[in-house]
């Protein structure tokens, strides 16, 4: 019994943990007010950037998860500066990298495949919840989700991420910088976001073909909002469409479904799973930031 469910767990390891800390960083980035609609576009690109890096350095895992960590906080502080910066729509700003997420991941996983041949990157490199070292991966992750919580809720780092996100007129007012606060939460979410990107490729896909991870980076964003951009329930949301996903071919066999229904399932899960948080007590709980996604520009203000 234990090794059969031991053996369910270490199946979808990989995937818990590439969603947890996509979802996590998704919720970091929202908790400052800026809304993230580059998810998925950065997602990918760190998916192709981490098979990139592992080609090109003889699978050097450590160097693929940092530049992918480095390649997606780029984005993050240069959403967070443009949408504060500027007076210009979160929506449109976060659309725009998307697409350019997804086509430079193009142009940094073709020349990769090319040089490694259409097998894949084959670093035969799995996570394995049974292995002590990897124990102690999934410990310090969710010690990542227990420090945002302190950071947000005990720091003067976190009141001032909460300051911006729920108004910034007033933050700046009270002596926040909310460019510098939001740049901080951006790099730091984004980096999450890279880093689960990296993971997703280097040890759930291990191969790389365009377009990779398309779509993965969104369920990573319902993870969030179904959560409440809260680190705990995201750990638990995490794990079930982590599940999900990873036994979704057994979910078919069993059911007898089309295959591309059961493609559609853990996007369905995703609006229903949506739909159940907003209608339950937490949607006011865990409500998002008041000015999330709301344009704000510091020299339109007036003394």
């Amino acid at each position: 019994m234990m090794d059969g469910v031991l053996s369910l767990l270490a199946g979808m390891s990989s995937l818990f943990l590439a969603y947890y800390l996509a979802a996590l960083g998704h919720a970091i980035v929202e908790k400052s007010g800026v809304l993230n609609l580059a998810i998925d576009g950065v997602f990918v690109l760190s998916v192709a950037t981490a098979f990139a890096v592992a080609v090109y350095t003889n699978n050097n895992i450590g160097a693929a998860l940092i530049v992918s960590m480095i390649v997606a906080l780029i984005f993050g502080g240069l959403m967070a500066f443009l949408v504060t910066k500027f007076p210009i729509s979160h929506g449109a700003t976060g659309l725009s990298l998307m697409f350019l997420g997804y086509g430079l991941a193009s142009l940094i996983g073709l020349p990769a495949r090319n040089l490694q041949g259409r097998t894949g990157i084959e670093i035969g490199y799995t996570l394995d919840i049974t292995n002590p070292m990897w124990i102690g991966v999934y410990i310090v992750t969710i010690l990542l989700g227990i420090g945002f919580l302190y950071l947000i809720n005990k720091t003067k780092l976190g009141a001032a991420i909460r300051a911006a996100g729920e108004d910034p007129a007033a933050a700046e007012a009270l002596g926040v910088n909310v460019l510098s606060v939001r740049l901080i939460a951006g790099i730091i979410g984004f980096a999450l976001i890279g880093l689960g990107g990296a993971i997703f490729e280097i040890s759930y896909t291990q191969v790389w073909s365009e377009g990779q991870g398309l779509g993965h980076g969104w369920l990573a964003f319902a993870i969030s909002l179904s959560a409440g951009r809260h680190p705990l329930l995201i750990l638990v949301s995490s794990g079930v469409f982590a599940g999900l996903v990873k036994y979704m071919t057994a979910i078919q066999a069993a059911y007898s479904l089309p295959p591309d229904l059961a493609k559609m399932l853990p996007f369905v899960a995703a609006i229903l799973a949506m739909v159940i948080f907003m209608a339950t007590p937490l949607k006011r709980r865990l409500a998002p930031p008041k000015s999330l996604g709301k344009t704000y520009f510091r020299e339109e203000r007036t003394v």
